[in-house]
């Protein structure tokens, strides 16, 4: 009967943290909620954001985990974070900031990246002749270049927030 009662309890565990995982907001898309919930978590991510820039040794293998599936990403970086003692403090981290995973953070991070460097890109371009822009695109990133025509919108309407939030990053505040 304890067995039975142990089982019951770990099904009841696990689906009331898949429900609450479910309540948390879209952190897929750029919208200002997602952003803004970047922002207000860049600090409290940094040290995370430390160890797993050592996960990949290559541009290639980072190229590679990010065609992996979502969920193979996201176990990854779990098992990451547990062999450098960090997996708790991580999660800590993106709960308390309403992310599902630090994978989720992580992916809104370089889609909005990948978004900024594309409007300068394209701002940058648009002064330029087409043989320069053409050799311009040949040294630009492909994701840079892949970066959905939304999420560059996205940041011509908030490139004023955009900017200051970097400036006050950089400034400490």
């Amino acid at each position: 009967m304890t067995k039975v009662k142990i089982f019951l309890l770990l099904v009841l565990l696990f689906v009331s943290s898949v429900s609450a995982a479910q309540l948390l907001p879209d952190n897929t898309r750029l919208t200002l909620e997602s952003v803004q919930r970047w922002m207000a978590s860049n600090r409290d991510f940094a040290p995370i954001i430390q160890i797993l820039d050592t996960m990949h040794t290559s541009d290639d293998a980072l190229k590679k985990f990010e065609m992996l599936p979502i969920a193979i990403q996201d176990q990854k970086i779990f098992d990451f974070m547990r062999k450098h003692q960090m997996f708790e403090k991580s999660q800590q981290i993106a709960s308390h900031h309403g992310w599902k995973s630090v994978g989720e953070y992580m992916r809104l991070s370089t889609k909005l990246g990948n978004a900024i460097a594309a409007y300068f890109f394209a701002n940058d371009s648009a002064k330029l002749s087409q043989e320069q822009k053409k050799a311009l695109r040949e040294k630009t990133d492909a994701a840079i270049l892949a970066a959905p025509v939304e999420d560059v919108h996205f940041v011509k309407s908030h490139e004023k927030l955009l900017k200051s939030y970097i400036q006050a990053y950089a400034d400490g505040r």
